[in-house]
């Protein structure tokens, strides 16, 4: 199966893209995944900040700070996760919670590529947006992200299949991460 195949795959059925991690961690499709991720993110980073700065060094900076938050905020996350499950009772390791935190950003990879896009747009097209609604369709594809992906329903069953925990003590380590990203990201933009 290609990496594109699995990346619908992932994201259309996270039950049956996590139940098997807990044998297998799957560390370089989760790998190819972020990487994705990473690559839009610091894409969009470097387009903002040169549009903004009208500098290509500013511009260089940005998209490598933001490849590196990407992978960085990936093991964190994993490490948080897998903390999490372990004060819980979950007999995963590690590997297991990278695994199924960089499948998770599956959905960010299409969401992050389309508010590429929207920053193209915005930038170039629609430079004068009082509104500003492209930046705010692309809060709410990130937040949407957020939800699928990682740290939301596929990290839910990540924790439950991955890290064998239990269902609703998954629901609840997974819920208040998703809960705390997304007041970071609102927080961030300005909104709260």
């Amino acid at each position: 199966m290609s990496y594109l195949q699995e990346l619908f795959r992932i994201i259309l059925d996270p039950e049956f893209t996590t139940i098997n991690l807990y044998d297998s961690p799957r560390l370089r499709e989760a790998f190819f995944v972020v990487s994705l991720y990473a690559l839009f993110t610091s894409l969009d980073a470097f387009c903002s900040a040169f549009v903004q700065s009208d500098t290509l060094s500013v511009g260089v900076l940005s998209f490598v700070i933001s490849a590196l938050t990407t992978y960085l905020l990936w093991a964190l996350l994993a490490m948080i996760f897998h903390v999490a499950a372990e004060l819980l009772g979950g007999l995963g390791e590690f590997p297991h919670a990278l695994g199924f935190v960089g499948l998770g950003t599956a959905p960010l990879v299409i969401t992050s590529f389309i508010a590429l896009l929207l920053t193209l747009v915005s930038s170039f097209i629609l430079p004068e947006d009082p509104d500003r609604l492209l930046p705010n369709i692309s809060l709410g594809l990130t937040l949407l992200g957020l939800t699928w992906g990682s740290p939301g329903v596929i990290c839910y069953f990540g924790m439950k299949n991955a890290e064998k925990l239990h269902p609703l003590k998954a629901f609840t380590v997974t819920f208040i991460l998703l809960s705390a990203l997304i007041l970071l990201v609102l927080y961030k933009s300005d909104i709260l």
